[in-house]
């Protein structure tokens, strides 16, 4: 016997086709065989008809298997002049063709369908979708476009009111938002405008407390001729609902946040209930520990419906202490980083935080933990006592732990694993020989097991367990059951929907390869890397034929490309302490300033299909004007965590009242992620500096007026370990950054600069309060200084250290530490300067910052204390850690300020508040008086031919400093 196939080539793997054929070459005939084979290929899922043929043949009968191939769905996507809504997205979703799944001709009426009713809930009543079907032969996929003519967007019109409204039209209409207010235009058609019309209509209903009210759109009728819409609606106001408290008060705000009638808009017994709940929750937080809150029948009554909550709160009570006793395996710190209770503090949780359900919920809290580990028979029981130490009032919960005896595995056996070795899981497992016991530890292994299993490509492996007593009390024998099941194998990888992008781009990205075992997780790590190129807006994975039962499975990637171009526009303002928008020394500190803020972003993505970015981006106030060109190329070479950034900038900023300054730059930077938390940055700079509109006469010397080109190399290393950047609690941040400016580069100075930070948090109290701390050091080392400079001089005033403001020192304003101009006397061929006491900058700086931080209200406000102390100093051997002044000459000296401020968490950080005192600021001698002024005044003349503002001025850094800014201080 003979076997053939028509046609030749077959949908199946050659390895799968020769594991469902029952009838092989050489074998007598059995029509049996034959109908089993029949079933296997059926089974594939790979197959819509099969038909067998015999006919004689020389020494024999060829059986031949006339196959009709399925089809499976491949790139679903629309195509037109479609302007949202509905998004190419959501055309795509409304279709119901599953990616991969079995493709079914008659499902193409059914997507038509979802497409014309979306476009018709989005007032797009006009629009003709055509379906395009494509074959792709590898991978038997057909590809579906839909060709979209929208036409144009309908519009409301005045709406038909049925039922019982108990509102005016014009009110129930206004409420819509359907209709433009004031010009009563009416709005295009949309679904989500339908749909927050009714939501409007609803929220109306229930500002007058008609909280049963119903609205339902029973039709959307279409006028073609006018392309309008008019939209009937079946209203039923219900009565007004009175929910009220007798026998205690609850705000109006209260009552509105706990009893869930408000926010589900119907009264029913379930509800009722659960608000009684909450609102002895509500009183139980402050302190009324025995409230009995009890919901009365409700009273229906010339179009009221009330409902009463019986609220007896009884003595009110603080909970000043809570005790932990009987533990020995865990320490009492431990257990409470699992409870709810807390006691009373001086701020928060003025009467402690205590609810019956959450003394209940702690036992069974405190249960798990040593039932984890391996307690079986532990109980946890809570007593207790009231008006503690004679306090009237007063409270005292003990919980008392009866931990009974550990129980342990002697001996754990593992069945069934043949293809992946049982050493490679058996780290992994936490119910090894000699560890505890306990179900959770079970649950734990049979995860990391099958985890295993699936990430090898055996989908359908199943884990089972037994145990037995052992011969030692308390210790038992485990054994895990292993079914592995068959093993699948990535067939091949079908890349759909790209138009743009560079193949190799997108393979570069994959973890999965032909021939490879199938993993969900590499298919899914795949798809979230790819999306974090930020070039896709959407990554669809699935497995092709999913039901199937052949071994070699094609995996499906759907891919749509984002739009190219990004337009970002943004207006802001600053208001701070921050220096004048134009020159002048009469106030050489900050005073409060305004200065609104302008922005413009336009990035390209996805250049040369490569996954490349190029953005051009410019700001405009009135203390800076930056414009920067960047490209990035991330995965640089196609190594992971390496992206290469190329860069030309301009900016000039006023930011420090010294001086102005001006910077043209070009950089080549290359960062490399060397691991989760550590980044190494390598950067190559040539920028061009220069100062303007300066206000110091000392620095009207030529050599430090006139621009400086630097050529610098950078290297920048970053250790994040922090559980959270934003806001963190534990963990450590390490930076260290060298530059070096050297001629050898094409720099006009030469100098080596070095800015190390360190930060730690360390968790206490149950986590809720963190102490941090941050040292930031730096130093630079000119060298090679031109003639008429020296070495401290020659550094350019834009390079030096400035420090002073929210995220450094907060015993000073922005910028504002570190030496002061004092002005120069007579020399060798030099006049006699002025002092303006304007801050210069320096080459060194140290500055150590401690923070308290410390929940203050609720769950969202935090308090924090803190203690900063350092300064910018004139060189590295100036460093000190004196703390007073020597003289008004002298500002090498280490400041300190204490402080307080409030964290108010929100999603995109703390909104922070400070509030510093600076210990021992600086004084300094200054001018008072205008630029102008003070070039009239020469101090190589006599003093009585000196008008009288020519006299310098004692001056001081104010001891109070008020910041406002996001995000924690580091």
């Amino acid at each position: 016997m003979e076997v053939q196939y028509s046609p030749a080539q077959q949908p199946l793997d050659p390895v799968d086709l020769a594991r469902a054929q029952a009838v092989k070459t050489g074998d007598p005939l059995d029509l049996d065989a034959v109908g089993r084979a029949i079933d296997q290929l059926y089974a594939t899922g790979r197959y819509e008809d099969i038909q067998v043929e015999a006919e004689p043949a020389e020494g024999g009968i060829i059986v031949r298997f006339v196959t009709v191939e399925r089809w499976f769905v491949g790139h679903v996507g629309a195509q037109g002049k479609i302007s949202a809504p509905p998004n190419r997205g959501q055309i795509s979703v409304s279709t119901e063709l599953n990616l991969g799944a079995p493709y079914d001709p008659n499902s193409l009426k059914a997507a038509e369908d979802n497409i014309v009713r979306l476009f018709r809930e989005n007032g797009l009543y006009e629009a003709a979708i055509r379906p395009d079907t494509r074959k792709d032969p590898h991978g038997q996929q057909i590809n579906v476009t839909f060709v979209v003519t929208p036409g144009k967007r309908a519009k409301y019109e005045m709406p038909i009111l049925q039922g019982d409204p108990k509102l005016p039209d014009q009110t129930i209409v206004a409420a819509t938002g359907w209709r433009m207010r004031f010009i009563h235009w009416w709005r295009e058609v949309t679904q989500a405008r339908t749909r927050n019309g009714i939501n409007g209509i609803l929220s109306k209903y229930q500002k007058k407390d008609r909280l049963e009210a119903d609205v339902q759109i029973s039709k959307m009728d279409y006028d073609a001729a006018r392309r309008r819409v008019k939209p009937t609606l079946n209203i039923n106001a219900g009565p007004t609902v009175k929910i009220r408290a007798i026998e205690a008060k609850v705000s109006g705000r209260a009552m509105r946040k706990y009893v869930p009638i408000y926010q589900e808009r119907r009264v029913d017994n379930d509800l009722i209930v659960e608000g009684a709940r909450n609102l002895a929750n509500y009183f139980e937080a402050q302190g009324y520990y025995d409230v009995d809150v009890k919901p009365r029948p409700n009273q229906l009554k010339d179009d009221q419906l009330l409902i009463e909550y019986a609220i007896a709160k009884g003595e009110r009570h603080k909970l000043v202490e809570v005790n932990i006793e009987g533990n020995k395996y865990f320490d009492a710190e431990t257990i409470r980083e699992r409870m709810f209770l807390e006691p009373a503090g001086f701020i928060r949780f003025r009467h402690g935080r205590y609810s019956r359900s959450m003394r209940a919920k702690d036992e069974e809290n405190i249960a798990n933990l040593y039932k984890s580990n391996g307690f079986r028979d532990v109980k946890v029981t809570s007593t207790t006592i009231d008006d503690y130490k004679g306090k009237k009032g007063d409270m005292s919960i003990t919980f008392h732990i009866d931990e009974g005896p550990q129980w342990f595995v002697d001996n754990l056996e593992i069945e069934g694993m043949k293809q992946i070795p049982p050493s490679e899981v058996q780290y992994l497992l936490a119910s090894n020989a000699g560890q505890p016991y306990s179900a959770v530890n079970i649950a734990a292994d049979r995860t990391a097991i099958l985890t295993t299993y699936f990430n090898r490509g055996f989908p359908s492996a199943t884990f089972e367990y037994s145990e037995q007593a052992s011969g030692a009390p308390h210790h038992v024998n485990l054994k895990y059951k292993i079914t592995e099941g068959d093993q699948q194998f990535v067939r091949d990888i079908l890349i759909n929907g790209v138009r743009r992008t560079s193949p190799q781009l997108i393979q570069n990205h994959m973890e999965l390869h032909p021939g490879d075992p199938l993993s969900l997780s590499a298919m899914t790590n795949a798809q979230k890397t790819l999306y974090d190129t930020g070039v896709f807006a959407k990554v669809d994975t699935a497995i092709q034929n999913p039901d199937g039962n052949e071994t070699r499975k094609y995996v499906l990637y759907d891919i749509v490309e984002a739009a190219r171009y990004t337009l970002n526009l943004g207006v802001g303002a600053e208001i701070a302490q921050i220096g004048p928008t134009a020159p002048n020394v009469s106030t050489p500190t900050p005073s409060t300033g305004f200065s609104p803020r302008f922005s413009l972003d336009i990035s390209r993505i996805n250049m040369f299909g490569r996954g490349h970015l190029a953005t051009v981006r410019g700001r405009v106030s009135n203390i800076e004007q930056m414009g920067s060109v960047d490209y990035v190329m991330p995965r640089f070479r196609d190594v992971s965590g390496r992206n290469v950034t190329i860069t030309a900038l301009y900016d000039f900023r006023r930011d420090i009242r010294t001086f102005a300054s001006k910077r043209a730059e070009a950089s080549v930077q290359v960062a490399q992620q060397v691991s989760k938390p550590t980044t190494l940055l390598f950067r190559l700079t040539y920028r061009r500096v220069s100062i303007s509109e300066v206000v110091i006469p000392t620095l009207l010397v030529p050599q430090l007026l006139q621009p400086i080109r630097l050529g610098m190399f950078s290297i920048n290393l970053s250790q994040d370990r922090r559980d959270n950047s934003a806001d963190a609690h534990r963990g450590m941040f390490n930076t260290a950054n060298f530059d070096v400016a050297t001629k050898v580069l094409g720099s006009q100075r030469s100098f080596v600069r070095g800015l190390f930070r360190n930060a730690t948090y360390h968790p206490f109290q149950h986590g809720q309060w963190v102490l941090a701390r941050q040292t930031q050091f730096g130093v630079i080392l000119p060298f090679a200084a031109p003639a008429g400079l020296t070495n401290a001089q020659s550094v350019p005033l834009p390079e030096r250290f400035f420090a002073g403001g929210a995220n450094s020192i907060r015993a000073f304003a922005w910028n504002q530490a570190g030496p002061r101009d004092i002005g120069t006397p007579a020399g060798p061929g030099a006049p006699a300067t002025l002092p303006t006491g304007f801050p210069l900058g320096g080459n060194a700086l140290l500055i150590n910052s401690l923070e308290l931080r410390f929940p203050l209200i609720g769950e969202n406000i935090q308090g924090v204390l803190f203690e900063d102390a350092g300064n910018v100093y004139d060189t590295l051997k100036d460093i000190s850690f004196r703390a007073r002044q020597r003289n008004l000459q002298d500002f090498n000296y280490m400041v300190h300020a204490v402080g307080f401020g409030v964290r108010y968490r929100t999603p995109i950080g703390p909104v922070r508040v400070d509030l510093a005192y600076a210990i021992n600021p600086p004084g300094f001698v200054g001018f008072k008086g205008t630029t102008q002024e003070l070039l009239q005044c020469n101090p190589n003349l006599p003093p009585n031919q000196l008008p009288s503002f020519c006299t310098p001025v004692q001056q001081n850094v104010g001891h109070v400093q008020f910041f406002f800014s996001i995000g924690q201080a580091f």
